[in-house]
């Protein structure tokens, strides 16, 4: 068991020596068999410790809504939305680990992750590198499960999303008319982060949306210090709420 052998070969009893070293023997050969299962133990642990804790997460959510006597269909709901959650995310969430780094890392981290967003985004080419330095640590995730309305028509905006990942629909104020339907990379709001403006339809969730958000208050914050882009922005903005519809 301690792998020290099978006693076929046993120490002279009549010879003191023999016997202390094979005890010696046995102890070291226990001693290692058990740090190594052990470490190994550890190693295998620590691989998924980002599950563990995903699942510890969930069971204590689980556990709430029941004790709470929660509809059934709002646990299923909830249960799916940490399902998804460990699918694309494995657990970890962006806005707490970039704010781990420091200022440094931060930029290139956040750049890493929307730099596909920001190439598609005509707002913002040939903007000054600082100020797109500025806006990229701005954004903020936000995740929207399905049949979610993440703006309503009429609602005073004061930000703008840029979809990373998942679809939704521009539905019109009684929503029986689909306007479009907005995928990957695409974006939407940017009326509403320029000029404050109530929203001229509703955007509802098709399924799971992984988000990221721009407030007006930090754009605003932002841009001051380049007047220039301010002020072609705002133009652009014009333009675009006085074209016919």
């Amino acid at each position: 068991v301690t792998t020290i052998g099978y006693g076929d070969i046993t120490p002279d009893r009549e010879r003191i020596t023999e016997m202390v070293y094979t005890m010696i023997i046995q102890v070291l050969g226990a001693g290692a068999y058990g740090y190594i299962i052990g470490n190994i133990a550890t190693l295998l642990a620590n691989i998924d410790m980002a599950k563990v804790q995903h699942r510890e997460r969930t069971d204590r959510v689980n556990t709430f809504m029941k004790s709470k006597k929660f509809p059934k269909l709002l646990q299923e709901r909830v249960r799916h939305y940490y399902e998804y959650l460990w699918d694309s995310r494995k657990g970890y969430d962006d806005t707490a680990i970039l704010s781990e780094l420091p200022e440094s890392f931060k930029y290139e981290f956040a750049m890493l992750l929307n730099k596909s967003i920001f190439e598609k985004v005509p707002l913002f080419i040939g903007a000054d590198p600082n100020l797109v330095k500025e806006i990229v640590l701005c954004l903020k995730p936000c995740l929207y499960t399905p049949g979610d309305a993440v703006c309503t028509f009429g609602e005073i905006g004061d930000n703008m999303f840029f979809i990373n990942k998942g679809t939704v629909q521009v539905l019109s104020e009684d929503e029986k008319q689909v306007y479009a339907t907005l995928k990957d990379g695409d974006f939407f709001g940017e009326i509403a982060l320029l000029l404050k403006q109530p929203r001229n339809a509703t955007i509802r969730a098709t399924d799971y949306c992984d988000l990221y958000s721009l407030d007006k208050d930090l754009f605003d914050s932002a841009i001051s210090n380049y007047p220039d882009f301010e002020k072609h922005i705002k133009e652009m903005a014009q333009e675009r709420m006085n074209k016919p519809k």
